[in-house]
């Protein structure tokens, strides 16, 4: 992988994803989408969106640490739960807008998440378990959840192209 400065931060990303998408999506779509645009931008471009790892768990790639990132952003004022949420569903809404993204960042990450947005948590899940990504990081940790993806793997997963099978 190409060793760039990632243009987003995680927190970005996550403001980002919820300020473009649908409310109700839920911790575990959040976590999907996320890792959808990281490795899409990885596979695409041969440079980390955010720098971000995430861990191979039995329901597809999380955040690394998603949990802490979440208090944390909640702490700082950056989103809070949604009390309309549907019963049962960890959402959140963003209490800040994301500035200073370039115009050809935010047409990128638009354009992965109308690819993605629309599908449920758990067909996101059945996507990230065709990858080559996360089921070499599967095979390789013999089965045991939670280690750390390697982004390089991302080259490999051509499903994650935007148009067609990039070279």
């Amino acid at each position: 992988m190409n060793e760039a400065v990632a243009p987003l931060k995680i927190e970005e990303l996550i403001l980002f994803i919820l300020e473009h998408s649908r409310p109700n999506m839920g911790i575990k779509k959040l976590n999907k989408l996320a890792f959808f645009l990281e490795f899409t931008h990885l596979f695409e471009f041969d440079k980390p969106l955010t720098g971000q790892n995430y861990a191979a768990i039995n329901m597809g790639p999380v955040i690394d640490n998603y949990k802490d990132l979440i208090v944390n952003m909640i702490k700082a004022g950056k989103i809070m739960p949604n009390t309309k949420a549907d019963k049962g569903v960890e959402d959140y809404i963003p209490l800040e807008k994301l500035h200073g993204i370039s115009i050809d960042l935010q047409s990128f990450l638009s354009q992965v998440l109308e690819k993605y947005e629309k599908l449920s948590a758990k067909q996101l899940e059945d996507l990230t378990h065709v990858l080559d990504s996360y089921n070499i990081t599967i095979h390789e940790n013999e089965g045991k959840m939670g280690k750390i993806i390697d982004k390089d793997l991302a080259m490999l997963d051509y499903d994650l192209a935007l148009n067609g099978v990039s070279e």
